[in-house]
């Protein structure tokens, strides 16, 4: 009996690891004991994307009983990722909590003293949990303050991670090692951008990359193999045929074999190795339904099927061997979307959006495609590919065009704590 009690206990501490998003705003995570939460918190595999997040489910618990848990947080506040945290966070939010208890006083005095780099000689509470990719949406509109925000899985909602003043906009984003890179675009004015600029988002500082061989505002640019690729564009004028590559590590760019179409406000992705190129408009603003591919091993263009209907600024994202082309602009805004098998390089078209937009961020989250704000929009949609239909969701809290960008944990962790801490001051 007393085999089956544990066994019982160990699959419900297993369980609240894998759901712990789901469970820390339910009735039965307020009766957890303190023995219980601390074996989940601690654990590395905890199914949570930001230590934040974690944070605050224990602040939730422990004001749900605050008398008789206070005894309680010497526990379990060092079972949580302490390195993980901005240091002005755990000034303002995890000190004043402990009221000179020596246990977590200690464990939160050597976060600044340790000199240990191996991760195995490491205490549990300077370590990292399991790495996981975390999707962040930056502002890529006229607004001088760029927010980020994530989505917060426990709250299902998007939220406001961090904020940071940059007037450029137009541009195309990439996350790199540490580092932001927003490449061309726009600034105040009329004045286009040849540049990259880097955000390192350790240090928060900026410092500006080799620049591209022309000025380029609404290019469309992927990133592949270390690799930034940048098409098309324009500087005020007629649009680019013209595409380069810039080498990360080298911090060279190289000139490629031009496009067969001049264009701007295209969509672009990469599908097994290759660049599609999608749409957007062409010279006298004529907007186009043709497809290319840029294979980079050969270093060649082909012409693809065309689109079904020619738009500009479409929403691009890949599920499943399919490419998904979502709203755009034609003369006004666009609600048609459609998909296109590379293989078959064949389309088809599935069920429109609720609300036309263009500039849709669109990205993939479980297995599902999100459709995410666009030009003056906060709105969000999420594709059921059972029913064909689009389901509205919960609308972004800043409307605007944003760019996606998957980054490790540890870059939310701190981006979050920091943003807290400037959001209570």
């Amino acid at each position: 009996m007393a085999s089956s009690i544990g066994q019982s206990k160990d699959q419900s501490i297993s369980f609240a690891i894998q759901n712990f998003a789901q469970l820390i705003n339910s009735a039965e995570f307020l009766d957890y004991t303190p023995e219980i939460l601390q074996q989940i918190v601690s654990a590395d595999e905890l199914n949570i994307d930001c230590e934040v997040d974690v944070f605050q489910a224990l602040m939730r618990w422990y004001e749900h009983d605050k008398e008789n848990r206070r005894k309680d947080l010497s526990q379990l506040i060092p079972a949580l990722k302490l390195g993980q945290f901005d240091a002005a966070f755990i000034e303002e939010y995890i000190k004043p909590l402990f009221n000179g208890d020596q246990v977590p006083a200690k464990a939160l005095s050597l976060l600044s003293e340790s000199t240990v780099t191996d991760n195995r000689l490491k205490p549990d509470y300077l370590k990292a949990r399991n790495e996981r990719t975390c999707r962040l949406l930056t502002l890529n509109d006229v607004k001088k303050l760029k927010p980020i925000l994530r989505y917060n899985t426990s709250l299902n909602k998007w939220q406001k991670c961090f904020e940071f003043k940059f007037i450029d906009y137009s541009y195309a984003v990439f996350h790199h090692k540490n580092y932001l890179l927003f490449v061309g675009g726009r600034s105040r004015g009329t004045q286009r951008n040849d540049t990259i600029k880097c955000l390192d988002l350790h240090t928060f500082e900026w410092q500006q990359m080799s620049a591209m061989s022309q000025r380029r505002d609404d290019l469309c640019a992927v990133l592949l193999s270390g690799k930034i690729y940048a098409f098309g564009g324009h500087d005020g004028d007629d649009p680019f045929d013209t595409a380069e590559m810039y080498d990360i590590a080298t911090n060279q760019w190289q000139l490629l074999p031009s496009m067969p179409y001049h264009r701007y406000g295209a969509g672009a992705t990469v599908y097994d190795g290759k660049i599609y190129i999608f749409g957007g408009l062409s010279i006298n603003c004529r907007p186009l339904s043709a497809v290319e591919c840029y294979d980079p091993l050969t270093n060649t263009w082909i012409s693809c099927c065309d689109m079904h209907g020619a738009r500009g600024w479409p929403g691009v994202a890949v599920l499943d061997s399919l490419i998904y082309i979502i709203g755009g602009y034609n003369e006004g805004y666009i609600a048609a979307a459609e998909c296109f098998d590379p293989q078959l390089n064949a389309w088809r078209e599935i069920a429109p959006l609720n609300i036309a937009r263009f500039g849709i961020c669109a990205i993939v989250v479980g297995n599902r495609i999100w459709a995410l704000g666009g030009h003056d929009a906060y709105t969000v949609e999420q594709y059921d590919r059972e029913n064909d239909k689009w389901i509205e969701k919960t609308p972004l809290p800043v409307y605007g065009i944003f760019s996606c960008v998957e980054v490790p944990n540890h870059i939310v962790n701190k981006l979050q704590s920091c943003y807290a801490v400037k959001e209570n001051n």
